[in-house]
């Protein structure tokens, strides 16, 4: 930052700096018209880049280019702009014709030709060192379809965006088996009071178990309150869980169900993230 530069920015990089970050970093450090201009830059490739497309912006954006574009022409210098600079101008009517841009731009295939110049051994032959990976890891595919079922390899492997659960990892209750796994190292932790409370009201209004008193409850609001005011949900959050331990506690002796008064003692506070 003491040279007022950037270094090391990869493409994606330069994409969340143009659609997030222009704004507000230089909210306060350059003019108005400056700011104005590049703050117009950076919301027409975020509505370029959504995962969405709405039409009637992508048309406006297309009648607007030009104009963002000579307000770009106020502030930088002549030699700033060139074939690059103009391709923005083309980049609304592509987006209307070829719809969303992540089906068609180049990180698939930079990551692609990152895997191939990993295969390069010999700098002096780098075509033959590529095709030489590619018979052996071709051969290796081949044979794993001859190993035996106890046998793990690549082929075999849950894919990167599994999240599927194994039958015999499944929890009898249905609401502790939702798909899905931790994206990295899970970290032990104390939760706070609050969402702790948070846990308990999700669990036992969506608890099987916990249905019956769930439904007492709404019935004892419904006395007082319209089912369709909004305090019911309020309350429901503040207090059923107070009053379903409460109204446990009171039949706890004559409960036989093990998941019900697991319940009742709420989850454990050291938990994991």
């Amino acid at each position: 930052m003491t040279e007022l530069r950037l270094h090391g920015m990869k493409s994606h990089d330069c994409h969340i700096f143009m659609q997030k970050l222009i704004p507000v970093a230089f909210r306060e450090m350059v003019p108005e018209h400056v700011w104005s201009a590049l703050t117009e830059v950076s919301l027409m490739f975020q509505v370029l880049c959504s995962t969405t497309l709405d039409i009637k912006k992508v048309q406006e954006l297309e009648d607007s280019v030009a104009v963002i574009m000579c307000n770009l022409e106020k502030v930088f210098p002549p030699a700033f702009f060139d074939s690059m600079e103009h391709l923005i101008l083309h980049l609304p009517y592509e987006a209307r014709v070829g719809g969303p841009v992540q089906y068609r731009w180049m990180y698939p295939f930079e990551r692609f030709l990152r895997e191939l110049k990993k295969k390069v051994k010999n700098k002096a032959h780098v075509e033959a060192s590529i095709v030489e990976a590619y018979i052996v890891e071709e051969i290796g595919w081949f044979t794993s379809h001859y190993f035996e079922h106890h046998v793990t390899c690549k082929r075999r492997r849950p894919s990167r965006n599994n999240d599927l659960t194994r039958e015999h990892e499944r929890i009898s209750r249905d609401i502790f088996n939702y798909p899905g796994r931790p994206s990295g190292a899970s970290k032990k932790r104390y939760a706070t009071g609050q969402e702790r409370h948070i846990m308990e009201t999700y669990v036992l209004c969506n608890s099987e178990a916990a249905a019956p008193y769930y439904e007492s409850f709404l019935n004892e609001l419904y006395k007082t309150y319209s089912p369709d005011d909004p305090l019911i949900d309020q309350l429901v959050t503040t207090d059923f869980v107070g009053w379903f331990k409460s109204r446990v506690e009171s039949e706890l002796e004559n409960i036989e169900d093990g998941l019900l008064k697991s319940l009742y003692w709420g989850p454990n506070q050291l938990v994991k993230t």
